[in-house]
């Protein structure tokens, strides 16, 4: 955990809502008066302004969950497709242009003799 006078430091590194200051009244939180929690994750861009602090680059680690992904779905004109249709056709589309990188990334192998 990051206290007292560090976890104000950390808190205003971050975009707002990121880290929020707790009181601290553990017994293991002790004599520390306050601590920095981590209260929004979503909200993070991945700053690394915490590594200019050689306590904070210490006492934190941040990292990705490589198969998660968070986005948001806008919808203009009206509102003519549901948010679910909008996701579905992106996902279709994606799929599409991904199997055309896989393709055209055999066919080049193929091409310089490297596939089997």
């Amino acid at each position: 955990p990051v206290y007292d006078e560090l976890a104000d430091e950390l808190v205003n590194l971050y975009e707002p809502g990121v880290f929020t200051i707790e009181k601290c009244t553990s017994e293991k939180d002790k004599p520390h008066d306050r601590k920095a929690v981590v209260s929004n994750p979503y909200a993070c861009t991945m700053s690394r302004n915490y590594m200019r602090n050689a306590t904070l680059k210490d006492s934190i680690y941040i990292g990705r969950i490589p198969n998660h992904f968070i986005f948001s779905i806008e919808s203009v004109g009206g509102g003519n497709l549901s948010p679910g249709v909008i996701l579905a056709e992106a996902l279709r589309v994606l799929k599409e242009k991904c199997m055309r990188v896989v393709r055209l990334a055999d066919e080049s192998l193929e091409a310089d003799g490297l596939m089997e």
